[in-house]
């Protein structure tokens, strides 16, 4: 995990006006848990991150981009990259950031073998995805679906969902949620 993801969600926690005791308590972790993560000491799973974020009312991608204006077209040589490395995946943000107008959040989900959500999450909204390369394991409420390259997905958020990659290789998946939500 990057350090900068550190520092930013310690700023969005004092915009907010939280402490990291009452910020804790609402993503149902520990005051010591989250100031390893806000030091860049500790690198959470997705879905702890996700909770985390929800917390904060924001998105993951929100702890990743910079909100500096109305862009269209995002050059592959200019996208935000966010690795988690204990969970083997990396994202590439797809879309602007236009927080007050946008309607959905797309990003290229890089998971590497082995890695995965570690854990199952849900929040309001619609997903979509659609396997580039690779074999995706996908969890809804219990029940595994094994997706490969020219598979698609599209599933109601609210359900509890978790991922993984069990093949040898990287799997590559377009994802968008409706509303941004990751």
């Amino acid at each position: 995990m990057e350090h900068r993801l550190g520092s930013q969600l310690r700023t969005l926690r004092k915009t907010k006006g939280l402490s990291l005791e009452k910020l804790s308590k609402l993503a149902g972790c520990s005051l010591s848990y989250l100031s390893l993560v806000e030091n860049g000491k500790v690198d959470p799973s997705i879905s702890r991150l996700k909770r985390i974020a929800n917390a904060l009312g924001i998105t993951i991608i929100d702890l990743f981009q910079s909100h500096n204006g109305p862009e269209v077209v995002i050059r592959k040589k200019n996208r935000i990259r966010g690795e988690f490395t204990h969970s083997k995946t990396a994202v590439e943000i797809l879309v602007p950031p236009l927080p007050e107008s946008k309607k959905m959040d797309a990003r290229l989900a890089i998971i590497h073998p082995g890695g995965g959500s570690e854990g199952d999450y849900y929040h309001p909204g619609e997903e979509f995805g659609f396997v580039l390369k690779g074999k995706l394991e996908l969890t809804i409420n219990g029940v595994s679906y094994q997706l490969e390259e020219g598979d698609s997905f599209y599933f109601n958020s609210t359900r509890r969902h978790g991922f993984q990659n069990l093949g040898s290789e990287d799997t590559l998946v377009v994802w968008v949620n409706h509303p941004p939500s990751w």
